[in-house]
């Protein structure tokens, strides 16, 4: 018999998932898992300041580890003030398995303080939620969290933990986990079907989305299936990279309910989804995009997405590396379709190199601009960058114009915000990628709207001493509100000024808030500075901001 108490247990079952951090924040609630964590000194604790730099920072470690993360949460108050950064680890399918202190379960009918329907809470939004009642239930319910967050569709989930359920103790026995099902493959029939579909297509298109990163391998095969077909490659929003952006046959980001795509889906006879929701715009166009004679290919590992907003001629129902591999390999001796999609190919190039040219003009207009032309910025990031850098992207209203420069061809080397929406995840997750990484240089470019949300995180970064890049592009303003309030309410100069929109009076010293906080900086206002100041960050080994002072005119 090994009895052992509750809190015990929960500990053992984390060196188990061979958990390396814990982040969080704690309370009373939180005080027997505290104790028994500190005997534990294999998994570090990370402290947050407040709930979003924790779910940040998770957010980071997970999407760039592949590894679910683990947080412990306190009471109701610390799960609702996570729900902003919560909501982008929903609908960006990242794993994460999450604790949240409740009070003593004998308590709860009398609505102590800190109280709150926990599982009620995170219902509506994780894949599963749950309040343990008894010691014993803590191996299963740990079980099938883990088994749960990994399990495609990946996502978060929620387990409540009453304080006096960590204190009991029971008859503990540590089992091997239960499988993972992460390959599986779409229908036989189906392969055949979507070849069939795709060899008669006389103008293809590619829609590729988060789903495609999340499949390890998939990027490469993803590409191959473009090549094979000489499909243009468009992304309803990059967050990842799930194509290579410098890549002749990738044409960039779409609007999927605009008129752009409206256009280009009148003149394409086949559309294949790969990894993506078939479409989830967030402006009302009250157009109909999709002709009723396209054929529809969509390949993902979410039953939920197939199909979910209109019929689908193909639906591939798998993990996308092993589906698009296999389709690959079917259509690879095809040579009626290799001669079509080298046509496809050849005309691709031709209007990359336009389009480089363009943007190799824009940055040498705009290179001896003061305050910093945007182009120019990013393109003296592009070239300061380390060969093996990653790069965190919570810059919103210039991500556009960052992503046009970067070359970005691997996996696990970009990251953007998925679907959720929430700003403030930047900083945070830039920390969170460099624990993931810690032998790779990491750096985090913020909007100044964004990072005003998380500053904390440079206290986190001081204290454990992560060695991150953190670039504040300061043009105090909410610009990207501005572009979406031109979305809605038409044309006009985007540096007027708006109610409610603006950072200039005063203007934050995000500089001197990182000092504050332990971090150093330093502020920079034209392009010498810069490129001394990218110097001085890449080649440190400490947390280091650069604030950069940035035209509000990004185009």
């Amino acid at each position: 018999m090994a009895y052992m108490k509750g809190s015990e247990a929960l500990l053992k079952l984390l060196r188990h998932y061979e958990v390396e951090y814990v982040f969080g924040i704690p309370g009373a609630t939180e005080i027997l898992f505290m104790d028994e964590l500190e005997k534990h000194p294999q998994i570090q604790y990370i402290l947050g300041l407040n709930e979003s730099v924790c779910l940040g920072m998770a957010e980071g470690y997970a999407r760039s580890s592949g590894k679910p993360a683990f947080l412990n949460l306190h009471t109701g108050p610390g799960m609702a003030s996570a729900m902003p950064l919560l909501i982008n680890a929903v609908n960006g399918r990242v794993p994460m398995v999450i604790t949240v202190g409740q009070n003593d379960s004998r308590l709860l009918q009398k609505e102590p303080q800190l109280s709150g329907n926990i599982v009620g809470m995170a219902a509506s939004l994780v894949k599963w939620s749950t309040e343990i009642y008894h010691a014993e239930d803590i191996p299963v319910v740990l079980h099938r969290a883990f088994k749960l967050a990994m399990q495609a569709p990946r996502g978060p989930v929620v387990i409540s933990l009453p304080q006096d359920v960590l204190g009991e103790e029971f008859d503990f026995s540590l089992r091997p986990a239960g499988p993972q099902f992460s390959r599986f493959r779409a229908d036989a029939q189906s392969f055949e079907k979507a070849a069939e579909i795709i060899r008669s297509a006389a103008a293809p298109v590619m829609l590729v989305q988060e789903g495609v990163a999340q499949s390890k391998g998939a990027l490469h095969q993803v590409v191959r299936l473009a090549e094979l077909i000489g499909a243009p490659v468009y992304q309803a929003w990059m967050a990842d990279v799930n194509f290579p952006n410098q890549h002749p046959l990738y044409y960039g980001d779409i609007e999927t309910a605009g008129p752009e795509m409206k256009a280009l889906l009148e003149r394409s006879d086949l559309l294949i989804g790969v990894g993506c929701q078939l479409f989830n715009d967030a402006f009302y166009k009250g157009l109909t995009v999709l002709p009723t004679d396209l054929n529809v290919i969509q390949i993902n590992d979410d039953p939920w997405e197939i199909a979910k907003n209109f019929p689908v001629d193909c639906a591939m129902l798998g993990d996308v590396c092993a589906t698009v591999t296999e389709l690959c390999d079917l259509l690879e001796a095809d040579e009626a379709l290799r001669r079509a999609a080298g046509q496809r190919l050849e005309t691709a190039r031709r209007r990359s190199a336009e389009k480089k040219d363009l943007l190799q003009n824009t940055i040498d207009k705009n290179r001896d601009n003061s305050p910093i032309a945007i182009p120019v910025l990013m393109d003296e990031i592009r070239k300061a960058l380390p060969q093996d850098a990653i790069v965190v992207d919570d810059c919103w209203s210039s991500s556009p114009m960052l992503r046009s420069i970067l070359d970005l061809k691997e996996e696990n080397t970009y990251f953007r915000p998925r679907n959720g929406g929430s700003i403030g995840s930047g900083l945070p997750c830039t920390a969170g990628v460099k624990l993931a990484n810690p032998s790779r240089p990491v750096v985090g470019i913020v909007g100044d709207g964004s990072a005003a949300w998380c500053m904390q995180s440079l206290w986190t970064s001081a204290k454990y001493r992560i060695p991150a890049t953190f670039l504040v592009v300061n043009n105090a303003t909410y610009r990207q509100v501005k572009t979406v309030r031109k979305i809605i309410l038409g044309d006009y100069p985007l540096n007027e000024k708006h109610v409610g929109m603006e950072l200039d009076d005063p203007i934050i010293n995000f500089s001197a808030l990182s000092e504050s906080m332990g971090v150093k900086s330093c502020r920079v206002r034209n392009r010498e500075e810069l490129e001394s100041a990218l110097r001085q960050a890449f080649h440190g080994n400490e947390p280091f901001l650069i604030e950069v002072f940035a035209e509000n005119n990004p185009a």
